[in-house]
């Protein structure tokens, strides 16, 4: 391995300048570059925080529907606790009612029994008023025996 030096070029006025505007538009794309970049990052941060924000919201909007629907479901389950007792106080009613259906049906069968009765017994006390007439008519009647043969004609 040998080392040969290289000859160190001279660059002219021209070269230098050339090469000074060559760096400053390196220099200036870095800087575009770097500030596009930034920009991107800007909106990106601003992204993820809009994303964040959203998911934040429809957390909120989630939770208030799940609050929403256990307060819909504990009100079903009243009104349907409700709907048992109506039913069960309506089943109720229905029952009282028959019971006191019979009980009329009862009482106007009683009810008939004793007109029934009180015809009977009307009917036995015109008979037996007739006879009580019958046998007051025959006991104070003078009988044809004892006045043409009584004790006084003889």
């Amino acid at each position: 391995m040998s080392t040969t030096a290289q000859p160190v070029k001279h660059h002219t006025a021209a070269d230098l300048a050339k090469f000074e505007k060559q760096m400053k538009r390196e220099e200036t794309m870095d800087s575009k570059n770097l500030k596009t970049a930034q920009k991107e990052l800007a909106h990106a941060e601003k992204a993820v925080r809009k994303t964040e924000k959203s998911v934040d919201k429809s957390i909120h909007t989630h939770e208030k529907a799940a609050k929403y629907e256990h307060k819909a479901e504990d009100r079903l389950k009243e009104a349907q606790h409700r709907l048992d007792d109506a039913i069960k106080n309506e089943r109720a009613t229905a029952k009282n009612i028959t019971v006191k259906q019979n009980k009329a049906k009862d009482a106007h069968a009683a009810l008939a029994e004793r007109k029934i009765d009180l015809q009977r017994v009307e009917q036995q006390q015109e008979v037996n008023a007739a006879r009580r007439d019958e046998r007051l008519a025959t006991f104070s009647a003078p009988t044809s025996t004892t006045t043409a043969t009584g004790p006084s004609a003889a």
